[in-house]
């Protein structure tokens, strides 16, 4: 098989040959290259102990190689070795032309007890025992590197390759073993079924979902991240249709959503499956993806029925607060939860593009995130009963156009753009305080209003007026 490999995997893989030992490119970039993908990273595994490879390396010297090379042991008790490479006379100071590799000694894997990590690894010398410890068969094709370090021949023990061509995610071996042995396996199953488009194989789902109880022993870290790659995959919305039952083991505020009817003409899906349309309508970022995933997860406690309509009343406010909490839970950094939260509170605005609508938003809530509500705002009505989205689409974009001029106009939304400051205020006589801030306030709200210019002169005199005041 023709997959191109960089020089600094051939290099490595071709110094511990020379060595007299075994190395193979394993695991994911395999998977990638055989789909034609670019992979991310490019793993190797020997049957170098890691303190040999570590040897190998660090015994080498610039002029025998052209490289400058530097051996961290990250994880010599499980195997691992990482090699850093660049070119020689460089250092990472000077350059960010490098390379880094992991290299993973051939290993096995004791047993498990907590559903997260082996007690023990033990070294062995076929790479074949070595990709039977794998969790899918995809994942689980080492590649030989030929000479020209563009062909390799697979070492494929379980048919990957087979069930790459078909589009099928398969656990080596038993399922329920490999899941009990790491639980996480079952959200990295549904994350690489959102981002490859593959379908989970019928053994391999049906452990899933008996044993996805078994990720409240995984760290939510873990699960999270995870979690936000599904939700960026492009095909989101199908998988967590298919196995909300797992997403609820570390989200259960999403159950009261399944199947509960919103009993208003302007929707034509149930809470949940309006959710998931709303995250197939967004584009995928990672911001963008959790507001749409989380925007209705307030309509269940709010939800009443008058004269025969479903009534949301206040769901936004109580939604935030419901996506704070799990949030929170799962260890999501600040900015990205309160971004996130906000935008769910926020969410219910009904965008009119005449009158001051945008630039008050501008002010409030700045470009960045006034143009990802809007988005918000469009995968939400896309998401309802095509009979009525028509008209809110069109004034969701004209109101867009409104923001796009008043941002080309260059017009003053927030303090550092006004012409003056509070050294100004100052200048006036105003003693530094309260005062300054209440006066550059009222400055920023006539000029964001229009009712002032934002120009030196007619701030300052409108200053004066105000302390008179």
């Amino acid at each position: 098989m023709k997959i191109y490999i960089p020089k600094g995997a051939k290099f490595i893989t071709e110094t511990l040959e020379k060595s007299g030992y075994e190395a193979y490119i394993v695991g994911g970039c395999v998977r990638d290259a055989i789909m034609g993908r670019e992979p991310g990273d490019w793993d190797i595994c020997t049957s170098a102990l890691p303190e040999k490879v570590a040897e190998v390396f660090e015994n080498l010297t610039d002029a025998e190689t052209n490289y400058h090379i530097h051996v961290v042991p990250t994880g010599i008790k499980h195997g691992t070795v990482t090699i850093v490479i660049r070119k020689a006379g460089l250092h990472l100071e000077e350059s960010d032309d490098f390379e880094t590799y992991e290299v993973t000694t051939f290993r096995t894997d004791g047993e498990y007890k907590d559903n997260r990590r082996p007690e023990s690894v033990e070294f062995v010398l076929d790479v074949k025992e070595d990709l039977m410890r794998r969790d899918f068969t995809m994942n689980a094709i080492a590649g030989k590197v030929a000479a020209d370090g563009l062909a390799i021949d697979l070492i494929d023990p379980f048919g990957g390759a087979a069930d790459i061509e078909r589009g099928i995610i398969r656990c080596v071996g038993i399922p329920d073993e490999r899941f009990k042995e790491d639980a996480l396996r079952i959200m990295r199953a549904v994350r690489f079924s959102s981002q490859l488009g593959f379908e989970i194989e019928e053994g391999t789902e049906a452990a899933m979902e008996k044993l996805s109880p078994l990720l409240n022993n995984i760290a939510k870290e873990r699960i999270r991240v995870e979690f936000d790659k599904l939700l960026c995959g492009s095909g989101a919305a199908d998988v967590l249709r298919k196995n909300r039952q797992i997403i609820k083991e570390f989200i259960p505020e999403i159950e009261p959503m399944f199947e509960l009817d919103q009993e208003n003409p302007f929707h034509l899906y149930d809470i949940w499956e309006h959710t998931l349309h709303a995250v197939d309508n967004i584009e995928p970022d990672v911001v963008l993806r959790l507001a749409a995933f989380f925007h209705d997860i307030g309509k269940p406690p709010c939800k009443v029925v008058d004269k025969g309509w479903g009534h949301f009343y206040g769901h936004e406010k109580v939604g935030s607060e419901i996506a704070n909490a799990v949030m929170h839970r799962l260890r999501y950094d600040n900015h990205t939860r309160r971004t996130v939260v906000n935008l769910i509170a926020k969410h219910g605005i009904v965008f009119n593009p005449a009158g001051k609508q945008a630039s008050r938003l501008l002010h409030r809530l700045g470009e960045e995130d006034l143009r990802r509500l809007i988005s918000l705002e469009r995968a939400d009505v896309k998401s309802q009963h095509p009979d009525y989205v028509d008209e809110r689409l069109a004034m969701i974009a004209a109101f867009e156009e409104k923001v796009d001029y008043l941002i080309e106009q260059g017009k003053c939304f927030s303090m550092k753009d006004m012409a003056v400051d509070g050294r100004d205020i100052m200048a006036l006589g105003v003693k530094e305080g309260k005062e300054i801030g209440r006066i550059k306030n009222e400055l920023l709200r006539l000029v964001v209003d229009g009712e002032l210019e934002n120009s030196r002169d007619v701030l300052i005199a409108k200053a004066k007026e105000l302390i008179g005041n």
